[in-house]
């Protein structure tokens, strides 16, 4: 009964023959769309700490002793630096010396002067009864103007002496070396008996308890940037957003471009100078063409999709932008909103291979 049944289906497929079209079945595909999205730009930032110097010399002397070295943590106020301080002493010591004659010289001359005064009094009162004569009055008088006259020179000359004293207490000072903030030592610029001399560079370093990142933004973009919020992503993955932000306000001659800080909060762990982060800024909403993400392909350094269009499939060149979180990418050129896209690429040639058999 089934070998009549079939002969009987093969008779009437070729007393009337058919056409029959087998169309291959379409991939996933989605449609470029517009969707609303805060304005977003992304900036490279770098790491820098706040409290950052190279202490110099300040004296011309031999290095006695380095107390720190590279890498090593020190308190703030800790000697980090001494120099040799015997030449300073010997002229402190000398100083002093001088001071203490002037003094000394002082006392014996307003001791003088008391005398002198006295004297002009004395011979006054006798001039004025008529018993001495002008010239023994005149000759008082230059006595005392003279002693007074010296006592004024040696006071000029104490404070001169004091002036000289306090320099080279000052210049003692200055041998030792002292750390201004608490901090990490970066680099180590003199060795142990070397000469110094004003102004050369001696140790640096840094403190890594108030650190910051700073980044560059373009002069059109410096307003939008500003009143948008900004989210810092730090190397460990952490996100950090209302940050204080500070202006610098002056631009780059050369770029045109601005930088902006942004004050980190203290104890950050494994965060250092130098380190890079990303800063994005986050503005107004704006409709942005959009694709899903797994759309995109990349082929060496060009970006492009698959379109679908009437059965048959394209590949596309895209000018890509944003790429956001809900899993959409920003399309600045290429395709226009409407338009098919293969969702996933990797079945559009075997799609082609199939409308081809």
């Amino acid at each position: 009964m089934e070998h009549s049944f079939t002969r009987w289906i093969v008779f009437f497929i070729l007393l009337f023959p058919v056409s029959f079209t087998v169309q291959a079945e379409a991939p996933p595909h989605a449609e470029a769309v517009f969707k609303n999205y805060a304005q977003q730009w992304t900036f490279d930032g770098s790491i820098e700490a706040v409290n950052q110097a190279t202490v110099s010399s300040r004296v011309s002397a031999q290095v006695a002793e380095i107390f720190y070295d590279v890498n090593d943590r020190v308190e703030k106020g800790a000697l980090i630096l001494r120099f040799n301080d015997e030449e300073i002493k010997t002229r402190l010591w000398q100083a002093e010396a001088n001071l203490l004659a002037e003094q000394a010289q002082l006392k014996e001359v307003q001791a003088r002067y008391t005398e002198a005064a006295a004297e002009a009094k004395r011979i006054n009162d006798l001039y004025q009864r008529k018993q001495v004569t002008r010239s023994a009055l005149d000759k008082a008088e230059a006595d005392k103007a003279a002693t007074a006259a010296r006592v004024n020179v040696l006071n000029a000359q104490i404070k001169a002496r004091q002036a000289e004293v306090e320099q080279a207490k000052v210049e003692l000072s200055y041998t030792e070396v002292r750390a201004p903030y608490a901090g990490v030592m970066t680099k180590r610029w003199i060795e142990v008996g070397e000469m110094a001399t004003p102004g050369q560079a001696l140790m640096s370093g840094l403190s890594l308890d108030d650190l910051r990142v700073v980044f560059t933004v373009p002069q059109k973009q410096l307003t939008e940037v500003m009143a948008a919020k900004l989210d810092v992503l730090l190397p460990t993955g952490e996100h950090l957003t209302h940050l204080d932000k500070t202006l610098i306000p002056a631009a780059d001659t050369q770029t045109h471009s601005f930088h902006i800080r942004l004050d980190l909060p203290q104890n950050l762990n494994e965060i250092f100078p130098g380190m890079t982060t990303k800063v994005t800024a986050y503005g107004s909403e704006q409709p942005v063409l959009v694709i899903p993400k797994q759309a995109l392909l990349k082929r060496a350094e060009v970006d492009g999709v698959y379109v679908l269009a009437q059965q048959r499939v394209v590949f596309r060149q895209l000018r890509v932008g944003t790429e956001y979180d809900d899993g959409w990418v920003e399309v600045l050129s290429g395709i226009d909103a409407g338009e098919q896209v293969i969702t996933q690429p990797d079945r559009a040639l075997l799609y082609l291979q199939q409308q081809h058999d």
